[in-house]
Formats: C-alpha cells, sequence, structure tokens
C-alpha cells in the first residue's frame, strides 16, 4: 500500500435536512437536463482544498498537519445557510452548477485557509485559483444541448435549504467509478464548542 496513490480532499459535510431539500428541490431539473452529470444526494459537500492523487505517506503528513492546524486555529462549530444558484464561469455558457454558501461564510474562507496551509505544509500544491465556497449540484459535458428555459427557471427559482452546524471538517477519499466518484472519509476532525476561531 505505501506505494499506491490515493485521490482526496478536504471538505465540510451538509447537516441531512439541508441535503433532503436540496435533493427534492434538484429532482425536476435531473429530469429537464438528463445529460448534466448530477452529484447524487450523499455526495453533497463544499470542498475546501482538493488535493489530487497523492501518496500515501504525504496524506499521513496531510491528517497531521491538518490536526495541528485546527488546534491552533481554535475552531468552533458555526452555523451556514445554503442558498442560491450559480454556474462557472457564468450561466451563458455553464460548466458547472452550484448552490450557493450564506451565514457565517467567512468563518468557511478561515477553514480553506487552515486547509490550504495543511497541504502545502504535508507537500501538496497550493491552489492558484480563489476559494469560492460552493456546493457542486452538476457538470455539464461539452457540446451538452441545454434547455435555456431549465436553466432560467433553476436561476429563478432557487431558495434558501435552510441552515445547519459546522462541526467538523473531513478529509474524503474519492474513487472514481463508472457510475460516478465514491466518497469515503478517512478522517474527521471534530471542532471544540468552548473555542473561538481566530
Amino acid at each position: 500500500m505505501p506505494g499506491d496513490l490515493v485521490r482526496c480532499f478536504v471538505c465540510v459535510q451538509l447537516g441531512g435536512a439541508v441535503k433532503e431539500k436540496l435533493s427534492r428541490w434538484v429532482s425536476p431539473f435531473r429530469k429537464m437536463m438528463p445529460e448534466l452529470r448530477w452529484v447524487k444526494e450523499d455526495a453533497y459537500h463544499i470542498t475546501l482544498k482538493f488535493c489530487g492523487e497523492i501518496p500515501y505517506t504525504l496524506l499521513y503528513k496531510l491528517e497531521n498537519a491538518l490536526e495541528h492546524g485546527l488546534s491552533l486555529k481554535k475552531t468552533r462549530p458555526f452555523p451556514l445557510e445554503l442558498a442560491g444558484v450559480g454556474a462557472f464561469p457564468g450561466f451563458r455558457q455553464p460548466r458547472v452548477l452550484w448552490a450557493g454558501i450564506g451565514g457565517e461564510d467567512y468563518l468557511v474562507q478561515r477553514l480553506a485557509a487552515v486547509a490550504e496551509r495543511a497541504a502545502v505544509a504535508a507537500g501538496i500544491e497550493r491552489e492558484k485559483r480563489p476559494f469560492h465556497p460552493h456546493v457542486t449540484l452538476a457538470r455539464i459535458p461539452p457540446g451538452a444541448d441545454l434547455p435555456v428555459g431549465a436553466l432560467r427557471e433553476m436561476n429563478s427559482s432557487s431558495e434558501s435549504w435552510g441552515e445547519w452546524t459546522v462541526s467538523s471538517l473531513t478529509l474524503m477519499r474519492s474513487d472514481l467509478l463508472p457510475e460516478g466518484p465514491r466518497y469515503s472519509p478517512i478522517a474527521v476532525f471534530e471542532f471544540s464548542n468552548d473555542l473561538e476561531v481566530q
């Protein structure tokens, strides 16, 4: 196993009720746009740092760096809201559809910074793009013929899918399968209730 590679990322998981509400809202759009690669309900998350395929030696270093970084930042649980939709790079020629983040979203920015520093300390390449917290809903294959009306309705009918309390950070394994990626937690870092994010 030491010579093998593991594909992984650091993320924040959504609350169960928020996931269910989002999935119900997405359901009719799945039927309207079946050519999109829709994310399954149990796979919704906020990626803080995508690490790619790394050897286990780096994975163990990353785990230690995350544990150390979170304790230094004195992270406490905090509320987040899932609300609104968007697209990368935009709705005119979308490649990715996503749900937006509200609430104490500046704390997500700080968590992402902790994850980035931990990854770099472990020997993983620094992310060059700015961090934009979101939950990916679907990826759009090149050449897909998208119904403009469905995209417009998705944009105009977006709502708040509720709040949840972020109380942990997850180092997640991603296995690419023909039916789509399968995610499994490698390590879950629980936050402390009596500490403040600095």
